[in-house]
C-alpha cells in the first residue's frame, strides 16, 4: 500500500472514532510529513484523495466535511431541496465560476434542479432531493 493510502488510512480512522471531528482542521501537509516520516507531497497526495472522496473540504484550512458512524458516511449539514414532481434532476461537474460560488473542491459534483427554463445548482455531497406531489 502506497505510504499517502496509509496516511489517508489513518486520517480516516480519526474522523471515524471522532478524534477529528466535523469541522474540524485537519493538520498541513508540512505537519502530516513529519508526524509520518515522508515527504510533503506524499501528506499533500493524502489530503488531496480525502477532498475527492468528499471527507475534507478546503477553505482557508483543511476541514473535516463529513462524519463517519458506524461504517456509514453522515454528510453535515445537510440540505433538502424540495422540488415538483414534474421537475428533472441532473449531476454533472460545475463549471469553474459554480465551483467558486458553491465554495467546492475539485471532483465534486453538482446537482441541476430543472424547472421548464428554470435551473438551480446544488452541491451534490450534502444535498437531498424530494419530490413533491402536485397539488
Amino acid at each position: 500500500m502506497a505510504r499517502y493510502d496509509q496516511i489517508a488510512d489513518v486520517l480516516r480512522q480519526r474522523v471515524g472514532c471522532g478524534e477529528l471531528a466535523v469541522g474540524d482542521v485537519v493538520p498541513g501537509a508540512g505537519e502530516l510529513a513529519r508526524e509520518f516520516g515522508v515527504g510533503r507531497d506524499t501528506a499533500l497526495k493524502a489530503v488531496k484523495l480525502l477532498r475527492n472522496e468528499g471527507l475534507l473540504a478546503l477553505g482557508r484550512d483543511c476541514l473535516v466535511r463529513v462524519e463517519r458512524r458506524a461504517g456509514h458516511v453522515v454528510e453535515v449539514p445537510g440540505t433538502l431541496v424540495e422540488v415538483p414532481a414534474v421537475s428533472v434532476v441532473k449531476a454533472r461537474m460545475p463549471t469553474p465560476k459554480e465551483r467558486e460560488e458553491l465554495g467546492l473542491t475539485d471532483g465534486v459534483p453538482v446537482l441541476v434542479v430543472c424547472l421548464g427554463d428554470l435551473e438551480e445548482v446544488h452541491p451534490a455531497t450534502g444535498t437531498a432531493i424530494r419530490w413533491t406531489r402536485e397539488a
